[in-house]
């Protein structure tokens, strides 16, 4: 039941393991968990090159221990950051330094990404619920720890989106409905694109319509409110064809080169989402939203996949209201 190789000691038996794990006293085996995922986290801090020492996340994905059962017939493979963050999640936030908790945090955050990045999405929203634990909610009512508050929202979206992926609504409101209540609406967008994509899912169009145009509004941008007239869909197209009739095919490429915004791009997957929404339920709002993402991305020399998306539905629109077959093509060659 024993075996001994370079120097380390393995129960080949599951239940033996077990047995002794469960004999030592609880509080010495979370002083012990501790004391493991202390050092293991030291191996990884220690394992950093110059050019990412800068963050835990360069050493993740870099160092990872092979664990072998039989005669290596089942291999599983995880990184030194996960086992160092399971031992400290073992413990649990409440046997923890309150001065050390963000720091765990920071490691059950940093898993996550990396499990989400191999769309491990189950045990990635694990990482995040267990990061969310050690910083607690305080940190959302404390005006002064605006650092940690952009900490909890990487937290939260991550949590979000996972649990998006994995089609659990539940947590998905929960999470998404943390972030709206407490940080801004620029930086709440992530939130807004999470939930919205969760309703369409269920195809919540009307609701995903209603909620939309009130944000695209908040955010000054031009659109008419519910409900829209003929009359309103072609002066917006009006208004549109002018303003990108300053643009041509090479000006507009040219800028596309430009410089990545964050906000910018969430505005644009706004946009996206409740576009869906609007196709969905033919709604008038489907060419608003369109010409409005036009303008939006020409105005921002801002062009994503977005925008090729919305400059295709404008060459449509000239086609289907005015007949207009050489602008369609135009904007469908953009």
């Amino acid at each position: 039941f024993i075996e001994v190789a370079g120097g380390l000691v393995r129960f080949t038996h599951d239940l033996i393991q077990q047995h002794v794990y469960e004999s030592i006293e609880l509080e010495q085996r979370r002083t012990f968990h501790i004391e493991i995922g202390l050092f293991l986290g030291w191996k990884v801090s220690t394992s950093r090159t110059s050019s990412d020492a800068s963050s835990l996340e360069g050493a993740v994905g870099k160092m990872y221990i092979s664990e072998s059962k039989s005669q290596g017939s089942v291999i599983t493979e995880r990184s030194l950051l996960s086992i160092a963050t399971d031992h400290i999640n073992h413990a649990g936030p409440e046997f923890v330094e309150q001065s050390e908790r963000k720091s765990f945090a920071v490691w059950n955050l940093e898993v996550g990404k990396e499990l989400s990045a191999r769309c491990d999405f189950g045990c990635a929203l694990h990482y995040y619920e267990q990061g969310i634990a050690f910083v607690g909610n305080e940190v959302w009512v404390d005006e002064c720890d605006i650092n940690g508050k952009y900490f909890c929202l990487d937290l939260y979206e991550g949590a979000a989106e996972a649990a998006s992926a994995i089609r659990n609504d539940t947590k998905v409101k929960h999470y998404t409905n943390v972030i709206i209540r407490n940080v801004p609406l620029d930086n709440s967008l992530p939130a807004w694109i999470t939930l919205i994509s969760s309703l369409e899912s269920h195809g919540r169009h009307l609701e995903i319509l209603e909620k939309g145009i009130k944000l695209i509004q908040l955010l000054h941008i031009d659109i008419p409110p519910p409900p829209p007239s003929p009359t309103a869909v072609m002066e917006s197209m009006a208004t549109t064809t002018i303003a990108a009739s300053q643009y041509d095919i090479n000006l507009i490429l040219s800028t596309n080169q430009s410089k990545t915004d964050r906000h910018q791009r969430n505005v644009l997957r706004l946009f996206d989402a409740i576009t869906v929404a609007a196709y969905s339920v033919s709604s008038p709002y489907l060419p608003l939203l369109t010409f409005a993402m036009v303008r939006y991305s020409l105005k921002n020399h801002f062009h994503e996949t977005e925008s090729a998306f919305a400059f295709a539905g404008f060459g449509y629109f000239h086609v289907v209201f005015k007949q207009d077959y050489v602008r369609g093509k135009y904007w469908a060659d953009v």
